[in-house]
């Protein structure tokens, strides 16, 4: 993927050895709040040079099934079709923290389905997350509409989002940038996720899809984006699912489709599932070539293996 404009450099989680890295102090509620301008990655590169390139991967059967039991010898790491053979870290089952951002688009577009997705997000806070994880709700449609925080309070979130109505158009790319930008306010090791609940239309936003895959790509963050529209035939319901399979597929993640109903409790299940059935890798690439993008490929013998497609390097 040629991504333009951008002179980005990846930071690895640190080795999943995990010494603590020094917290940068920045001012998040104007970070998200703020309107989202073209030179915006510009104005947030981190310079380090890659040591050890740190990948979570999800393996599935022929038949979607999650494989578990894995060891680092089933794996076989192309880095710019080198393939990699000095594996650092290698975790089963990873017990890694998760740093969550619920993306709920809340548009025109989106109309009455919006209220029903308040049920399942609140249930699977409830059911996935753990006292060591971290999990924030972005609302938007042309412009951030709401940022909070979850703390077990998912009453009074609720409350707060309830007063949201859909409404205006769709800012896709740039909410999605702002949560990579939240999630990379947290130097600790994690798995940075992002689920995006949208129908994907985009018609607002300042950053293109190719500068917000730039940005999840440097933040290493996967995208699990559920398509909550009911339009699918259309120009615009096919280029939305375009849109939210890109994000899905460049960051190792997975595209998930609601039901006739608008309903997303299915979708959400397959995500809580995932989360809890991933494998976390570390390596040192054995050829590194600086100032560029290097691709990514994993491959398992008769699996399927999702992981971030690159890296940038610096």
């Amino acid at each position: 993927m040629k991504i333009p404009l951008l002179m980005v450099a990846i930071v690895s989680l640190a080795s999943i050895s995990f010494a603590q890295r020094s917290r940068r102090e920045t001012n998040l509620d104007s970070l998200l709040l703020s309107s989202l301008a073209p030179s915006l990655t510009d104005n947030l590169l981190i310079h380090k040079r890659v040591a050890e390139v740190s990948l979570v991967l999800s393996v599935t059967d022929q038949k979607g099934r999650f494989v578990r039991g894995l060891s680092s010898s089933d794996f076989a790491i192309f880095d710019n079709a080198k393939p990699q053979t000095t594996i650092t870290f290698f975790q089963s089952e990873t017990d890694l923290p998760l740093d969550v951002v619920l993306v709920l688009d809340t548009s025109a577009s989106m109309g009455e389905r919006f209220e029903a997705e308040q049920a399942t997000i609140a249930e699977f806070v409830h059911n996935v997350v753990r006292f060591e994880d971290s999990v924030k709700l972005l609302a938007f449609n042309t412009s951030i509409r709401a940022a909070t925080s979850i703390h077990y309070n998912w009453r009074h979130v609720a409350g707060q989002v309830k007063k949201l109505k859909p409404v205006g158009d769709t800012a896709l790319f740039d909410a999605v940038s702002t949560a990579a930008l939240q999630l990379q306010q947290n130097d600790r090791p994690a798995r940075r996720v992002i689920i995006l609940i949208s129908d994907g239309e985009e018609n607002s936003s300042h950053t293109t899809l190719q500068d917000a895959v730039a940005l999840l790509l440097k933040t290493e963050a996967v995208v699990y984006a559920v398509n909550a529209g009911d339009d699918e035939d259309s120009l615009a319901g096919r280029q939305g699912a375009s849109n939210l399979r890109a994000l899905a597929d460049a960051t190792g993640g997975t595209y998930l489709q609601s039901t006739e109903s608008g309903d997303i409790h299915s979708a959400f299940s397959k995500i809580r599932k995932e989360l809890r059935s991933q494998y976390a890798l570390a390596y040192k690439p054995t050829a590194f070539a600086a100032q560029s993008f290097h691709d990514l490929k994993v491959i398992a013998h008769n699996l399927r293996v999702r992981c971030r497609t690159g890296y940038y390097a610096k």
